[in-house]
């Protein structure tokens, strides 16, 4: 069944440009679905490459660097892939490390606790407790 404008204006579509291109969906042109899939196949691809740079910069981030942009200069994102199963493959952030150290935060180890002891904590639940009640 050959779908026309007039069936089209029944359904509700007044629009001449998308009749046209509802028209060469339905009625089967070839050139059209090939067209499409080349558009989906581009946007896929270039989704896979925006999803790529967000792993490589979140990298860069986790391994304490400084500056993502002079960083991601110094990396060939070629050689590097991405799966979203396995993730990166192909970036040495030890080397890059090595290369450019002034590029990179050094790891500092935090230390365990708080800082307070049991004894000054009880002073403080004291002091607040007398702040608010009047008591000591």
């Amino acid at each position: 069944m050959k779908v026309n404008e007039k069936m089209l204006r029944n359904w509700g579509v007044e629009d001449p440009a998308v009749q046209k291109n509802i028209m060469k969906g339905l009625n089967g042109e070839e050139s059209y679905v090939a067209e499409l899939e080349k558009k989906v196949s581009d946007l896929e691809e270039a989704l896979g490459n925006e999803k790529k740079q967000a792993a490589v910069e979140k990298a860069i981030l986790e391994a304490g660097g400084k500056h993502v942009k002079a960083i991601l200069g110094l990396i060939d994102m070629e050689d590097v892939t991405y799966d979203e199963k396995k993730g990166l493959k192909g970036l040495d952030m030890d080397e890059i490390k090595e290369e450019a150290p002034y590029l990179f935060h050094e790891k500092e180890e935090k230390k365990k606790g708080t800082g307070i002891t049991k004894s000054s904590q009880k002073k403080r639940e004291d002091d607040i407790r007398a702040a608010f009640w009047g008591l000591k």
